[in-house]
């Protein structure tokens, strides 16, 4: 399981379709999913920043 989290495809792909997901379903006006794509985007961001 750690070796797909810090995979770079998988944490660059998420870093770049989480934001739009959660835009998107903020746009839909569902503020929960758009909270939690934002929650998980975050933590991607902080898997590469503890991967460097």
């Amino acid at each position: 399981m750690k070796q797909k989290l810090f995979n770079p495809v998988f944490l660059v792909l998420a870093s770049i379709i989480l934001p739009i997901a959660a835009f998107e379903a903020l746009a839909m006006e569902s503020v929960a999913v758009s909270d939690i794509l934002f929650a998980l985007f975050c933590a991607i961001m902080a898997l590469i920043i503890v991967r460097k």
